[in-house]
């Protein structure tokens, strides 16, 4: 039997068998559509949740730097008032103290009505250190403490070295060192006496002890990693909140943060630090007409140790929860894969056993069922169009006798050398073969001129 014989009888099955074998034959589609849907849809929510996680973690970070910014800047402005109140209101005393110290006949008044006139303004608290009358030659003439009764020079000292060298300088602010009267850690702060002629006469000079601005930063709430630190423009560090023993008097000039400092007046960036050699958050200021900056340096890592605990806990939410998604989409998946499978083997076995009830098992020709329904088909076609068809009926003569004499087996390859004999022959028409008996076989052709 030919291929094409096989199919051209084929093809006139019922409608019933068709659509079995055409819902068996869409269904990989519907199988295909049905995991291409789980897919978009589970993609579409990790998607959300990976981009939701992404936007909070961000939210965070953005949130800690913008609070470390603004604790900063506020930082910052406290600390650069106090430095710059203390350090004014002592140089006005020098300044006071430099002008009445130009008065003649000065030198000539008893000792504590010459304290008296020339110190009668000068600020005093307990942070705040003695301030001497040095003469041209650095010695020490007389002080703002009675009970300071030391004359020793001062001419070693670089502010003196300075003012003596350009008697115009102003205010001079050195340090940090230790204080020949006090032996405490200080500040530095002179004046020069400016004789009529605009020579030097000597200087006033006072100091300023580190622990009274320590004190005062202690009482500051400032962020864990952050640092308070006050420079000389000269890059020296005079005072450092925390305190650091190894860090107050370096100088870093050279530092690339510090260079930021001398290129502007105030600022924020983020830089290394020469003394630590940590990246750090800088809020920097020049003071306004003082030689001194100050600025407030907080931790890159502090500033992450923030936001980074509580991102990981975000991101450990949002990898469980897109597991889950993935996990349910390939059980859902699985579900649909086991559920479609089941549908399409019983769709199959049912167009098998339709096409089988209308197939001779023995042939592969249709059976009697089948054709009762092709010759209906065939008529209610001829009677549309208004063509001929033709019946024809094919028996096998003597096939009982000689299915007796040779038995079942070779007759059967009797009639299913017939079917095959009368398929070839019909090849290429619009015909159905068909067995409605034992060995009776009927053509139904349409299609005839």
């Amino acid at each position: 039997m030919s291929a094409k014989s096989m199919f051209a009888s084929k093809a006139k099955l019922s409608r019933s068998v068709l659509a079995d074998l055409a819902s068996a034959a869409t269904a990989p589609l519907r199988k295909d559509r049905a995991s291409l849907l789980i897919a978009r849809f589970g993609i579409g929510v990790t998607a959300c949740l990976a981009i939701l996680g992404a936007y909070l973690i961000y939210d965070l970070r953005d949130g800690a730097w913008r609070r470390a910014e603004t604790n900063a800047q506020n930082l910052l402005g406290m600390i650069e008032e106090a430095v710059s109140r203390n350090v004014v209101m002592y140089d006005l005393s020098l300044q006071a103290a430099a002008v009445r110290a130009t008065q003649p006949n000065l030198i000539e008044l008893p000792p504590d009505l010459r304290r008296e006139v020339l110190f009668d303004n000068a600020a005093s608290a307990a942070g705040l250190g003695v301030i001497a009358l040095v003469d041209s030659s650095g010695q020490v003439q007389i002080t703002s403490d009675p009970e300071t009764t030391s004359r020793h020079s001062v001419a070693d000292l670089p502010e003196f070295q300075r003012l003596k060298a350009d008697p115009q300088a102003g205010l001079v602010i050195t340090g940090p060192r230790t204080s020949r009267i006090s032996g405490r850690s200080i500040m530095g702060l002179s004046r020069p006496i400016v004789k009529a002629d605009g020579t030097f006469g000597g200087m006033v000079s006072g100091a300023i002890h580190l622990s009274y601005f320590q004190s005062q930063f202690a009482r500051l709430r400032i962020d864990p990693g952050a640092h308070i630190n006050v420079f000389h423009q000269d890059g020296t560090l005079m005072l450092r909140h925390p305190y650091g023993a190894g860090y107050v008097g370096r100088n870093v000039a050279d530092g690339p943060a510090f260079l930021r400092h001398r290129e502007e007046r105030r600022g924020m960036f983020v830089g290394t630090s020469t003394l630590d050699g940590k990246d750090r958050l800088y809020a920097f200021a020049n003071l306004e007409g003082l030689p001194l900056v100050v600025n407030v340096s907080t931790g890159v890592d502090s500033i992450r140790a923030v936001w980074l605990s509580k991102a990981l806990w975000i991101a450990a939410l949002i990898l469980g929860l897109i597991c889950v998604t993935l996990g349910s989409m390939l059980v859902l998946h699985r579900e649909m894969t086991q559920r479609t499978v089941a549908e399409d083997s019983a769709r199959t076995a049912n167009a098998e056993l339709s096409r089988l009830a209308l197939t001779d098992s023995l042939t592969g020709l249709p059976n009697r069922r089948r054709y009762d329904a092709a010759l209906d088909e065939a008529w209610q076609r001829a009677v549309r169009h208004r063509e001929p068809i033709a019946l024809l009926l094919l028996d096998a003569d003597h096939f009982k006798r000689f299915n007796d004499h040779f038995g079942h087996h070779r007759g059967d390859a009797v009639l299913q050398a017939l079917a095959a004999c009368v398929l070839q022959r019909l090849a290429g028409l619009d015909a159905v073969a068909c067995r409605i008996g034992g060995e009776e076989f009927a053509v139904i052709l349409s299609g005839l001129p």
